[in-house]
């Protein structure tokens, strides 16, 4: 108790709590100090959970955006899908069909001896098998030339 009486009262305050003065500093740069810390951190603390906030908004935007592109692109898709298989569709009717109807065209307009027909057949590069040295390759107009082995269809 006679120890409490020959100290000055800003050491008696801290005393009791088991607090030791810090090399004969005074309480209140110490506390100024551990304020502005606090202060350092606050500001901190704050910047980092605004800049997390954001972060979470720009996702959650970025999530609606694609939630609502998402049906248009699945129809777009289908659109895309019936489109290719009208095209195979009509490639291999084209193939298939194609060489056999211009062979019913040649020789029709060979049987008829219609010039105009045979005008047209030679305007899209199909040829006559046996004249005009038909190779099967491919005339001007980008037709593939029709050879007499070409299936007959229809009727």
């Amino acid at each position: 108790m006679w120890l409490v009486k020959l100290m000055p009262s800003s050491e008696k305050r801290l005393q009791p709590f088991g607090i030791p003065l810090l090399c004969g500093m005074k309480i209140s740069y110490i506390s100024t100090g551990l304020a502005a810390v606090t202060a350092v951190l606050c500001c901190r603390y704050y910047f980092v959970v605004s800049e997390n906030a954001r972060i979470r908004v720009e996702g959650v935007e970025f999530q609606q955006l694609t939630e609502t592109l998402q049906p248009q692109l699945l129809e777009k898709r289908q659109r895309l899908q019936a489109q290719q298989e009208r095209l195979n569709k009509g490639s291999a009717i084209s193939q298939t069909i194609g060489p056999a109807v211009l062979a019913d065209i040649r020789a029709a307009s060979e049987k008829n001896n219609n010039l105009k027909l045979k005008e047209l057949l030679v305007k899209y590069g199909v040829r006559e098998v046996g004249g005009g040295g038909g190779t099967g390759s491919q005339g001007e107009g980008g037709a593939p030339a029709v050879q007499g082995s070409a299936k007959k269809g229809g009727n």
